[in-house]
């Protein structure tokens, strides 16, 4: 399942990187996480396989389980993880993708968060209701948000939990469930992303590129590429962003705002993902390829 697949980057501009990995799965992409810690990549595809692939780009695990599955998590240690399968159904599985238990939910879950230990799980409601489950998959906390939020993300830095709707919200709660603070926006949202410190929040915003808000939820700057921004991605440590836009093409921006490298994808991305060092990238197509691209020595 490894070959090249790095054929678009030769037609790129600025500091080409080197594929360190390419593994393709067996069906169209899905998901795609990144666990910060081992370097380990989970992916899921549309017909419910879930690819477990070592930091050296091996496949450790792979299982074909329920489907079909519409959204990942995966705790930074890849201690475990959650899926969401069908529109309602969220599913727990450990290490070796060996599921270990469900929920359903009484309406459709829009999004999934995990913890980066693993200890604890959150997904967001259509009605605007969000929970935060144990490692049991018990009810510890359940609140409200202004708006829906079709994505969630837990902080590392201290407990509490980003989020955004998708027509015009940012917002913060503690791990209490208590808003912290709302931000409006005046755009839709594609992606979310929050550095290490959780000083620093980034926004696919579309036509609006990508929208960096501080850790009030001010915005304080934006990053324009010329395109529909639909994901992005941030270190751990601030500074290296990766992009990908509807119109299929990539860039890789320096910590000073300019961009290091562009290129034309061969499909539709399904995620960028930022190394924490920023030395690299995971780039998921929804054709089912998946590379890791680095810029260190070789690069």
């Amino acid at each position: 399942m490894n070959d090249g697949g790095g054929d678009w980057l030769k037609h790129g501009e600025g500091k080409r990187p080197r594929v360190s990995w390419s593994v393709s799965a067996e069906a169209p992409l899905v998901a795609v996480r990144l666990a910060r810690e081992t370097g380990e990549v989970l992916a899921a595809d549309a017909i419910g396989g879930l690819y477990h692939i070592d930091r050296e780009g091996r496949i450790a695990n792979i299982t074909r389980g329920p489907a079909p599955i519409r959204a990942l998590a995966w705790s930074d240690t890849g201690s475990g993880g959650i899926a969401l399968v069908g529109d309602e159904r969220v599913y727990w599985f450990n290490q070796r993708l060996l599921f270990q238990g469900w929920l359903e939910h009484p309406e459709p879950v829009l999004s999934l968060a995990l913890e980066p230990c693993g200890n604890y799980s959150a997904v967001s409601l259509s009605s605007a209701t969000n929970i935060i489950y144990d490692a049991n998959r018990k009810v510890v906390r359940r609140f409200q948000s202004l708006q829906p939020l079709v994505a969630l993300e837990f902080l590392v830095n201290r407990a509490a939990l980003v989020g955004v709707a998708e027509y015009g919200l940012l917002c913060a709660h503690a791990f209490s469930g208590e808003e912290e603070w709302q931000q409006q926006l005046w755009a839709n949202v594609g992606d979310l992303s929050v550095t290490g410190d959780g000083k620093t929040i980034l926004l696919a915003c579309y036509s609006h590129g990508i929208q960096c808000h501080d850790a009030g939820g001010r915005q304080v700057g934006s990053y324009q590429l010329g395109g529909t921004v639909s994901r992005v991605s941030t270190s751990f440590l601030p500074g290296r962003i990766a992009a990908a836009t509807i119109e299929r093409h990539f860039y890789y921006i320096e910590p000073g705002g300019q961009v290091e490298f562009q290129a034309e994808l061969p499909d539709d991305a399904c995620r960028v993902i930022c190394d924490p060092l920023g030395s690299g990238v995971i780039v998921g197509l929804t054709s089912g390829r998946i590379m890791r691209l680095e810029w260190g020595q070789g690069g």
